[in-house]
């Protein structure tokens, strides 16, 4: 092989190298971008959608801890969103992170910690950490207890990888009363199939970084299934097009600023997961 040639392709894996490394480090950011958001009030666009709460009030207070999550309750959020991981021991906890490293005074990974273990940790990390010294690491039912206690419903993201029966997450669900109300979001079809065969009134949401042909064929399949898209990567196309016909409930996220609402709204998003936009009315009043 000429020496140009393979020059030629190592200058081109080079590049396809930082390219992907560059492309985590900006997912990573607009994953986490809760850590850098201020809170916004007064946007009048809020009205036109439903606003969910990432995170809980991760403006204000530590993403994922139970002060956000009431926060959100209190700022008029008809929806507060979480992510749940499973325990060594088999209980679900709510952290956005595979690992305990970045949110918590600990280390390792949720998988092989106990729960006991789990909840000897503090979390030091976040919004007005300051203002939330002793903040535990919640369990799946005290972010269900935090958020119905406050009136609103649970939008919840499955992190965990692998397979679940699901069970005690509906169970959970049946036992606050919220099948029809709650919403189980997730980048993995197959963990949307397995609830939904336990639960079939149960609303859901299909995660994804682009909206394609599969990801519509998928969510009419699963049905009773929305899609949950990157507002970021999205175009007022013909599958948007296609998706508002056939009324395919579409949520958005990150949308934190008004450009940003603007923009899903004429896409035609009813439901908007925000950082940092409070609703300007109480969207619990509306039912």
């Amino acid at each position: 092989m000429p020496k140009w040639l393979i020059i030629i392709m190592l200058v081109i894996a080079s590049l396809a190298i930082v390219g992907i490394i560059s492309y985590r480090k900006i997912m990573d950011y607009l994953e986490n971008a809760s850590e850098y958001a201020h809170l916004k009030e007064n946007v009048a666009l809020t009205d036109k959608v439903k606003m969910i709460a990432h995170r809980g009030l991760s403006a204000v207070a530590p993403e994922n801890s139970i002060s956000a999550f009431r926060l959100a309750t209190e700022a008029g959020f008809r929806y507060v969103e979480t992510d749940i991981h499973r325990t060594k021991d088999g209980h679900w906890v709510v952290m956005h992170d595979p690992t305990v490293d970045r949110m918590t005074d600990g280390t390792g990974a949720i998988a092989d910690m106990t729960l006991e273990q789990i909840k000897e940790l503090t979390i030091t990390r976040g919004s007005g950490i300051s203002e939330y010294p002793n903040e535990k690491v919640p369990t799946f039912n005290e972010y269900l207890k935090t958020v119905t206690d406050g009136g609103a419903y649970p939008v919840i993201e499955v992190k965990a990888k692998g397979e679940f029966d699901f069970k005690d997450v509906v169970f959970l669900l049946k036992e606050y009363g919220i099948t029809d109300k709650a919403v189980v979001i997730d980048y993995d079809a197959e963990h949307l199939r397995t609830i939904r065969k336990l639960c079939p009134e149960l609303k859901m949401q299909l995660l994804c970084h682009f909206v394609k042909r599969s990801v519509i064929d998928t969510v009419e399949d699963i049905g009773n299934c929305g899609i949950d898209g990157m507002y970021n990567f999205q175009a007022n196309n013909k599958l948007m097009a296609e998706i508002r016909e056939k009324q395919i409930p579409l949520n958005m996220w990150t949308i934190d600023s008004e450009a940003a609402l603007e923009k899903i709204i004429s896409l035609g998003a009813g439901m908007a997961t925000t950082n940092s936009l409070k609703p300007i009315h109480n969207q619990k009043e509306n039912g």
